[in-house]
């Protein structure tokens, strides 16, 4: 086994040691945290071939797929999550990424059954499970790897609730706290049916734009990205989370937006500044009383420990 935390005794400090100031939305927050340290690697043909960062990654991934389905966020072999390899952007064709092959589910994937592939849809690397390329899936996550090369990982699913608020013309309505965090900050690109045609990604590219971690494809689903595994995964959970809080209460509501609390746009100022006002931990006496924390990464922790506790080491080899 490669990459696992700590012992049940040893990860409540391990998550102390690890939990940081929060940035604000689409900054550095996740992706300036570190996950508990590693152990040496195992002996063995691909981890040698890798190299200790890839391998790691690998564990990483293989861990977010896991989670990946234990939420729902996955379609039986369909969908991706993808992390791109550092040092790697000088490449021919880079950067390198790895995406899960195509055939096994979520909860069938492990650290080296995963494919690296460059930005041609060139396999690098098939992994041990012999692994093939499914064209959509290389189409939706090299638009943004491609285009934001301060994105680590791309996480895309064709999650229920999220994906029939993606086919109404309202969108993400800011009607929860998870989903007033993405006022302003996510994006949505036109349904284009399958994604098979490469010159989409382009567009797609162009619909997320420079700056944003988050977007609906309409019709399709949603795509989040951030600077490493943990932040694309707290903007997935949320967004899914937002979406189904939105279609229970549209059913609730009978479908009529006129008999839901939907804040007018000066409570949506001061309900978003307050949001962002959390990020600062010294606002009064009971946050000077308290040690900071980061919120994404002890939900990515607290993931990661339950995907052990589920599948056992067999998911890191």
């Amino acid at each position: 086994a490669c990459w696992r935390p700590p012992p049940a005794m040893r990860r409540v400090s391990a998550i102390g040691r690890h939990l940081l100031e929060p940035a604000p939305l689409g900054g550095a927050g996740a992706s300036g945290a570190t996950a508990p340290a590693a152990p040496e690697l195992p002996a063995g043909l691909l981890e040698d071939r890798c190299g200790e960062v890839e391998w790691r990654l690998r564990c990483k991934l293989a861990v977010a797929y896991r989670i990946s389905a234990h939420y729902g966020w996955d379609q039986l072999v369909f969908n991706h999550i993808t992390v791109k390899i550092p040092d790697t952007s000088k490449l021919e064709n880079g950067p390198h990424f790895l995406i899960n092959p195509f055939g096994l589910r979520f909860d069938e994937v492990t650290a080296s059954s995963l494919i690296k592939v460059d930005l041609a849809g060139n396999v690098i690397e098939r992994g041990t499970a012999s692994g093939i390329l499914f064209k959509q899936g290389f189409v939706v996550h090299s638009a943004v790897h491609q285009a934001r090369p301060e994105l680590q990982c791309v996480w895309h699913s064709h999650h229920a609730d999220t994906t029939a608020v993606s086919m109404t013309k309202f969108g993400l309505l800011p009607i929860s706290q998870e989903a007033i965090a993405f006022q302003g900050r996510i994006s949505y690109h036109p349904f284009e049916g399958t994604a098979t045609d490469l010159s989409e990604r382009e567009r797609m590219a162009a619909s997320l734009g420079p700056v944003n971690r988050v977007m609906l494809l309409i019709n399709h689903g949603p795509l989040t990205a951030g600077g490493s595994i943990e932040e694309a995964f707290i903007y997935h959970y949320l967004i899914t989370l937002a979406c189904t809080w939105q279609i229970k209460a549209l059913s609730a509501a009978g479908g009529d937006l006129a008999r839901m609390h939907i804040p007018t746009e000066e409570d949506l100022q001061r309900l978003y500044q307050r949001a962002r006002n959390s990020a600062d931990r010294n606002r009064d006496e009971v946050d000077q009383k308290n040690e900071s924390y980061n919120d994404g990464l002890a939900m990515w922790l607290a993931g990661v420990r339950m995907m052990e506790s589920k599948h056992g080491p067999e998911m890191y080899t």
